[in-house]
């Protein structure tokens, strides 16, 4: 039975999804692999956990329960990761623990299968997923990443619709493509990577600014645009750069099936790397699909 007020965040880095889903009402769930990261969102989101809204877990989310790993973790805290070349990106890595690791699939078994769960784990999303095939019962809603990979690897297209392809083996039907950056939806037949694209809004407020230089120094370009300003006015919340942004019912846009899907992303990642500022890691996007 899926529990329709339930959200399992898995990735949670400082909460900023965990905070628009406990705005909206959902019980949370929130995971995360560093120890710093959960005493910070222990500190920070204390009455939520007092009032059992929230529930902090710390561990790593892999394919093998009941072992330790090595976790990576960078300076730049959004690429801490199980793969020391993503968290050592730009030379950024600074410190190996060892964690404790849970799958998927026993999360959903012990704490029960979520309305919605965002998957968000730097390298380790279609693990992930194959960890919950035989489940019968899954989230309505799912999202994990695209792709994520380390500084200078190069993926083919077969391995870059690898989590598509999980999506697909697990039930899930509909798609929809989102740019991490900007959260807008990406459709099948319109461009999307061009410098007409990038540039086209002439006045950017001070946030979009902000949010530009940040994206910046993340290594991802100028991207942004007032679309995510658009989205924090309508939710009442801000979608800082790392965070997922909306899901489910609120994304706007139309679901792809998957041969629709697929094309989308090969479209959009052959642009994306057409670009003359395009780096490895920089096609930033997430799945979301439902059934």
């Amino acid at each position: 039975m899926i529990k329709n007020d339930l959200i399992i965040d898995v990735g949670m880095h400082r909460g900023e999804d965990a905070n628009y889903y406990l705005k909206r009402g959902y019980n949370v769930i929130a995971i995360d692999a560093n120890p710093n990261i959960i005493k910070y969102v222990n500190k920070k989101f204390e009455q939520e956990v007092k009032q059992k809204k929230l529930r902090v877990l710390n561990y790593a989310i892999a394919d093998i329960d009941e072992m330790h790993m090595d976790f990576n973790i960078s300076k730049l805290s959004l690429w801490s990761s199980l793969k020391k070349e993503i968290a050592d990106r730009n030379q950024l890595a600074k410190e190996t623990l060892k964690v404790e690791c849970k799958t998927l699939k026993t999360i959903f078994k012990t704490y029960g299968t979520p309305y919605y769960c965002k998957i968000d784990i730097e390298g380790y999303d279609e693990l992930c997923l194959q960890t919950l095939s035989g489940l019968n019962i899954l989230p309505t809603f799912i999202s994990v990443e695209s792709e994520c990979v380390g500084e200078n690897q190069i993926l083919t297209e077969e391995q870059s619709l690898a989590t598509l392809i999980g999506l697909k083996e697990l039930g899930y039907t509909k798609f929809k493509l989102v740019d991490q950056t900007s959260l807008e939806i990406l459709k099948k037949d319109e461009d999307f990577y061009s410098h007409a694209k990038t540039l086209r809004f002439k006045k950017p407020s001070l946030k979009t600014k902000i949010i530009n230089k940040i994206s910046v120094a993340l290594g991802f370009g100028i991207q942004t645009s007032s679309y995510r300003e658009k989205l924090s006015r309508k939710f009442k919340h801000d979608f800082l750069i790392g965070s997922s942004g909306p899901f489910g019912n609120d994304l706007d846009g139309e679901w792809l099936n998957y041969d629709s899907a697929r094309a989308c992303l090969l479209k959009h990642r052959n642009d994306y790397f057409k670009l003359q500022n395009s780096i490895s890691y920089g096609f930033w996007c997430d799945w979301h699909a439902t059934k």
